[in-house]
């Protein structure tokens, strides 16, 4: 079960809003909601209510910790290795899950990708925050023997001549 705070701000994020956008959809001030993400603000019944409506969730995964992509089924070996290996090479992938895997594995390892020359198709490099974003929305999405054999997979694709 994850922390109230870090179950919003996850839901915020899969939802693609801003905390501004999100306070001013739930009516609640954005001091407020960064508090309530960070775990350092309880929530009132009413509050509750208005964050799951603003994120379009049920009120109770929000209190018992659901993640957005809690519900999707363990990827399969050949899932594994077709991100690993569109992150290595910097491709993109058809599958929409696949592909946000692969984005965010590419942001949170940027800087072994940097080191290989597989960078990013943009060639700017993700700044700490957007790394920390990635690394959280990963951690959030996927088990961690999944991540723990992703981020294996593609560290071994780099070190192949």
């Amino acid at each position: 079960m994850h922390p109230f705070g870090e179950t919003v701000l996850a839901w915020r994020l899969a939802r693609g809003l801003t905390q501004a956008e999100l306070a001013r959809s739930a009516g609640v001030p954005r001091p407020n909601l960064s508090a309530i993400e960070r775990g350092d603000r309880e929530v009132t019944l009413r509050t509750l209510r208005a964050l799951a409506f603003a994120l379009e969730v049920g009120a109770g995964a929000l209190v018992d910790g659901v993640m957005p992509d809690a519900a999707a089924p363990p990827l399969t070996r050949a899932q594994l290795e077709r991100v690993a290996r569109a992150t290595a090479r910097g491709i993109r992938l058809a599958d929409p899950r696949e592909s946000r895997l692969s984005r965010r594995l590419g942001v949170a390892l940027s800087a072994q990708l940097d080191r290989s020359d597989h960078r990013a198709r943009s060639g700017r490099r993700p700044g700490a925050r957007e790394k920390d974003r990635a690394y959280f929305l990963l951690r959030t999405s996927e088990q961690p023997t999944t991540l723990a054999s992703l981020f294996a997979r593609v560290v071994e694709r780099l070190e192949r001549p």
